[in-house]
């Protein structure tokens, strides 16, 4: 019930940031403002998200048969593939803040702006504490302390890993399409 709550409130609030995004651009007008791409570097940093998500489930999926190594083994994964996100990512965002610092030295308004890179930011920082409940597991796999009492855990930091993945990837679309 906890995760449901917390799962929510956070649907809550990064749709409502979603919004706001939407209806900035939907306002604003059209003229003098330059249109930014998504950078690379974030469509690769989506791509390693899906696949932390994909072995993040397997280890859940090996947790439910309460196969304790494959579990740790594939927590390791996705938590190896995660840090690789989180690099890709942060490229990605300092990409954005060089268009920003341009932008302000030629005066040329981009697409991108602060409530966008507010949001991107705000995400990472969920993922880092996702990446934080992953290292806890992996030390616990490492250490023999993972036990079939903390499976339930596994399958939850699944789940809210999924939940990530579904908040940007709806966030890369509308920067997309907005942008």
């Amino acid at each position: 019930m906890g995760l449901r709550l917390f799962l929510l409130s956070l649907a809550v609030f990064f749709a409502a940031g979603m919004v706001a995004f939407v209806a900035s651009r939907l306002m604003r007008p059209t003229d003098g403002v330059a249109a930014i791409a998504v950078p690379a570097s974030l469509w690769l940093s989506t791509l390693l998200l899906l696949l932390s998500g994909i072995a993040v489930e397997r280890s859940a999926r090996y947790a439910r048969r309460a196969r304790i190594q494959e579990t740790g083994r594939w927590l390791l994964v996705s938590l190896s593939v995660a840090m690789l996100f989180a690099g890709a990512q942060s490229v990605g965002m300092a990409e954005l803040l060089q268009a920003h610092h341009l932008s302000l030295t030629t005066r040329v308004i981009i697409g991108l702006d602060g409530l966008a890179f507010g949001l991107i930011l705000i995400h990472a920082l969920h993922v880092l504490g996702g990446m934080v409940l992953l290292i806890v597991l992996c030390v616990r796999t490492a250490t023999g302390g993972l036990s079939l009492l903390h499976l339930p855990t596994v399958r939850s930091v699944a789940s809210y890993w999924h939940f990530l993945e579904f908040v940007w990837l709806v966030m890369l679309l509308l920067f997309h399409l907005f942008t």
